[in-house]
């Protein structure tokens, strides 16, 4: 009688043990991607006062409905390195300067605001810090805050943004 050969493989050249450990290894693999990706696409905390906010929507509301009181609205044009804006609507006279805010949707830290003077009328111009790209929010407040008129708008834009009282 002949003894058998039995020889025993290593069990990394056995195909079972990498088909049990290879949803192990995966998880790892992706849990590391995804810990990478919101490491380098950091957007910030909550806002500290968050709360304050939320219940400030009704103050948002009454912003909206009385610009459309005032029947105001407002023109934009962007040029490579000015903002021109005509608004228009029944204000007893025109602020001497006021404050478009450029809020990007998805990241905070690329905000921006610029700040338009009053020429004649209803004519507005600003300078603007960098050139717009893709989708933004545009927030136009009057000068106490008291009335709000808002767009959004894909940049560059060939035309003139119209800024409306929101109808959220």
């Amino acid at each position: 009688m002949n003894p058998t050969n039995t020889e025993k493989n290593p069990w990394y050249k056995e195909p079972i043990c990498w088909l049990a450990f290879s949803p192990a290894i995966a998880g790892v693999i992706v849990g590391l991607t995804l810990l990478t990706i919101g490491i380098n696409n950091y957007d910030g905390p909550v806002h500290e006062d968050y709360y304050k906010e939320g219940r400030a929507i009704n103050q948002s509301f009454e912003r909206d409905q009385y610009a459309r009181d005032l029947d105001l609205q407002a023109s934009l044009r962007f040029t490579r390195d000015q903002l021109q804006m005509d608004l228009s609507g029944q204000l007893e006279s025109f602020p001497d300067q006021l404050v478009v805010l450029m809020e990007n949707p998805t990241r905070s830290a690329l905000d921006f605001s610029i700040v338009v003077q009053h020429l004649q009328g209803g004519r507005y111009l600003g300078n603007l810090p960098r050139q717009p790209e893709h989708d933004w929010d545009i927030k136009l407040y009057g000068s106490e805050r008291e009335w709000r008129l808002y767009a959004r708008a894909s940049f560059p834009a060939s035309n003139a943004i119209e800024l409306r009282p929101s109808q959220r």
